[in-house]
């Protein structure tokens, strides 16, 4: 705990103010967001100044690691505090119906709920709907030609926070009722950096002078896959530049939340989390996007800041190694809420408040993906990474290795069986749990609408 931390935290007590027991929770959640690609883990870039301030002012997290690296099971973990099981590909498992949700939890305490999505992958047709009063999936009015050529920013999050800010404004000024004055859940879905990259810059974009054939829209992308193109330097550092210029977008609407926010009077009283669903591999490993069978930092190392004047100190960094898994039952202890019946996270606020508690002894990461398999055990010092057989997965010293590059599994092979035994331990028990639920059944395929969606993201064989 940092000083500045722990005098706010002697502050708050010597003044007698206890937090409110039931705060408004709003979370942003980013989709395809690295951690190091923002200025408060260390990005050197200007791509987060507003997020960067709710950290000097609040709680982050500094290695925290999601459940899986693509968007619906790392989601799951995200709203159930439970690991995720089977998840088909093409987009045809729902949760399951017997899977307790973080929004139920919450209108079961008497709050407004409210969530927004600007992806079909958390559409409501899959669960991700349940326990909220009201869920809009934004990209139902979509062009889908605009979408797949960048022509118009119907996926920015400005769309988002003009949906929030209206749920908002009617709480505090509805047309036939009184104000409502329950606590609210308000769960934001954005997808800006999500591929297409750089289609909703604002100022000045990040990106030089370019003139090849990698123009950020998944149709390039995916021309460039099918063609067998090898992509240049020039490319790369042109892609990374428009992934930046997305996350700065972000962050410029995130502002724009906190301000209405503040203008609303809200701010004191409400607790903001900001977190990502996985992060986005650019070429660490020689390829460009998620979901596939890298379970590396740049795939599952996710930003967490949590803002709460009224209940956590500001300037705080948590070390500990925490998984996403842990968000639901983390935000639940610290709203005064039951948790969640048996979940695998384990609540964090006690790190939150900064009176200390322990961080994960280890985290199971996994693609979800039966059919092509991959998973790897993390923990404070150590990464196993590529499955539980010893013989074909890595294992990387974190301490002295933290861009995960030397394979050390020839050298310590009792730490790699070790960790491989408890690896093919944790999946175990997470299937079966996962069965229990109701998960794991065979897909039903998404109508042609979603399939049409899910394409203009890129998902279905056209890229991440």
């Amino acid at each position: 705990m940092s000083a500045r931390a722990a005098l706010a935290a002697l502050l708050l007590a010597a003044c007698g103010r206890a937090p409110p027991a039931h705060p408004n929770v709003v979370v942003w959640l980013v989709d395809t967001l690295r951690a190091d690609h923002l200025g408060c883990y260390g990005e050197p870039r200007q791509t987060s100044p507003r997020l960067d301030a709710l950290a000097d002012d609040g709680v982050l997290f500094e290695n925290v690691h999601a459940a899986s690296n693509w968007t619906q099971p790392a989601v799951a973990a995200l709203l159930s505090g439970r690991l995720p099981g089977a998840f088909d590909a093409s987009f045809g498992s729902p949760l399951p119906a017997g899977l307790p949700l973080l929004a139920e939890r919450f209108a079961q305490a008497g709050y407004a709920t409210a969530g927004y999505t600007c992806t079909v992958a958390t559409a409501a047709r899959f669960g991700f709907a349940r326990g909220f009063h009201e869920y809009d999936e934004l990209d139902e009015l979509l062009d889908m030609e605009a979408r797949r050529k960048r022509e118009d920013a119907v996926y920015g999050a400005d769309r988002l926070v003009d949906a929030a800010t209206r749920f908002l404004q009617r709480r505090a000024q509805p047309a036939t009722a009184a104000p409502d004055t329950r606590p609210f859940f308000l769960w934001l879905h954005s997808v800006d950096p999500h591929a297409p990259y750089g289609g909703r810059t604002s100022g000045e974009s990040f990106a030089g002078p370019y003139d090849g054939p990698i123009d950020g829209s998944v149709e390039s992308i995916a021309n460039a896959g099918r063609n067998g193109y090898e992509y240049t330097e020039a490319d790369r550092q042109h892609v990374e530049d428009l992934y930046d210029d997305d996350v700065r977008f972000n962050d410029q609407q995130l502002g724009r939340l906190v301000d209405e926010l503040g203008r609303l009077g809200l701010l004191a009283d409400t607790l903001i989390v900001v977190v990502a669903d996985h992060g986005e591999e650019l070429w660490e490993r020689g390829a460009l996007g998620h979901g596939n069978t890298d379970l590396h930092a740049e795939l599952t190392h996710v930003p967490l800041v949590m803002h709460w004047p009224e209940g956590l100190p500001d300037g705080l960094r948590v070390p500990a190694l925490v998984g996403g898994v842990d968000l639901a039952p983390t935000l639940l202890e610290l709203c005064g809420l039951l948790p969640l019946p048996e979940a695998d996270g384990v609540s964090r606020a006690g790190l939150a408040r900064g009176a200390g508690g322990a961080g994960a002894a280890a985290l199971l990461l996994d693609r979800c993906r039966p059919q092509d398999p991959a998973g790897a055990l993390r923990t404070a010092d150590w990464l196993l990474h590529g499955g539980d057989d010893p013989a074909q997965a890595g294992l990387f010293d974190l301490r002295n290795d933290p861009g995960e590059r030397r394979d050390l599994s020839g050298v310590h092979e009792e730490d790699a069986a070790r960790m491989s035994e408890a690896l093919t331990g944790l999946r175990a028990r997470r299937d079966a749990a996962w069965t229990a639920v109701g998960g794991g059944g065979a897909a039903v395929p998404p109508d042609a609408a979603t399939l049409e969606k899910l394409r203009a993201l890129g998902y279905l064989g056209e890229g991440q």
